[in-house]
């Protein structure tokens, strides 16, 4: 029986791993090989004690990383300005090749990996057995869930709760030679949701759409004229492709992705401890998704060596910290939504500037 398993190799999964073989635990990795989407990430300055904790600081380079310079809004006013709210240095990252390295780092631990999906999990008062795709089953004393989004550990007993219907549908542009993008993340404002523009290493651009998955236009996944005519209708966006000289239509395909906020009732369930994503995933709009991945994948190692020494003072305190985390994000969060006045009688800010959160 293994003492501790991690399901999901994100970055929570992952954080996790690392910091339970660095504690003198070796846990097992179980999560199907996937390909990691790149989607113009932010990673927040607030990562930078997580990276350093993990010994991975030295994942960040010209290939992985590019420091970031600010970030710049029209929100709640017509106008470009210098966003106060996200003065701090962070970096855009190459999502896919930071990812692959710290799976590398991992490899090079001989930190144990089994690339199968968990189907289904049942307890006792003493294990967790994970029925596996393959066929197979785990015996574990304790399970992390860095699932993501679907939380295989989610159920009647832990519903996860969808707060809002926020979807992303994002192209990814090569810049032209010569083409000097500034390392600075551009947010805009319009009546059905907002654009997200982003520099990534290797002189790429992402361009992103957020608005509710009900309000997305008929046909957009097939129609780049359509795309290229939304980007058309915005000021600093269109006016920020101008300059890079991107036409927006030749985007070879549309990517999209769910980006809704989604809650869980319990962060910790008899033996299985969430993390990342599968203990709450967040509207983008904050920029500390990837940080707390990482915090949350660490403070899930430390909680469950806790409950390997029958200490469960790690837990609760990881899961106040995270709760409380929670409560604040969500505060922040409907406060900028909250100060967009422009377009009051849309449905994507009325459901925003109403008294309480969508549950769907």
């Amino acid at each position: 029986m293994h003492e501790v398993v991690i399901l999901g190799a994100g970055m929570a999964g992952m954080a996790c791993a690392r910091t339970l073989l660095r504690r003198g635990c070796r846990p097992l990795l179980i999560a199907p090989g996937h390909d990691v989407a790149n989607r113009g990430e932010t990673l927040s300055f607030r990562a930078s004690p997580y990276l350093e904790s993990l010994d991975w600081t030295g994942l960040l380079d010209a290939e992985t990383a590019i420091a970031c310079q600010g970030r710049y809004s029209v929100w709640g006013r017509a106008a470009l300005r210098r966003d106060t709210l996200h003065q701090e240095s962070g970096w855009h990252i190459d999502r896919q090749r930071l990812e692959q390295r710290m799976a590398d780092s991992l490899d090079a631990d001989g930190v144990e990996r089994l690339s199968t999906e968990a189907r289904q999990l049942s307890r006792s008062p003493t294990r967790v057995v994970v029925d596996l795709a393959n066929g197979s089953s785990i015996e574990a004393e304790f399970v992390v869930d860095c699932t993501g989004r679907s939380a295989v550990t989610a159920g009647s007993e832990a519903p996860l709760r969808r707060l809002d219907k926020l979807v992303a549908c994002y192209g990814i542009f090569d810049l032209e030679d010569g083409a000097e993008a500034v390392p600075a993340t551009l947010v805009e404002a319009v009546a059905t949701g907002w654009w997200y523009m982003s520099v990534m290493p290797r002189d790429r651009i992402l361009l992103g759409f957020f608005t509710d998955s009900d309000l997305l236009p008929a046909g957009l996944r097939k129609d780049m004229h359509l795309w290229a005519h939304m980007a058309s209708q915005t000021s600093a966006v269109s006016a920020r492709l101008a300059s890079l000289g991107i036409d927006v239509a030749t985007c070879a395909q549309l990517q999209f992705a769910p980006a809704s906020t989604v809650t869980t009732s319990k962060l910790i369930d008899h033996r299985i401890v969430r993390a990342g994503d599968a203990a709450s995933a967040l509207d983008p709009l904050g920029a500390n998704g990837l940080a707390t991945a990482l915090w949350s994948g660490i403070q899930a190692a430390e909680s469950a060596m806790g409950l390997l020494a029958r200490n469960d003072t790690a837990l609760r305190q990881y899961e106040r910290q995270f709760l409380e985390g929670i409560a604040s994000y969500l505060a922040t969060q409907s406060a900028i939504y909250a100060s967009e006045h422009r377009f009051p009688d849309a449905p994507f800010w009325r459901q925003r500037n109403g008294t309480s959160p969508e549950g769907v």
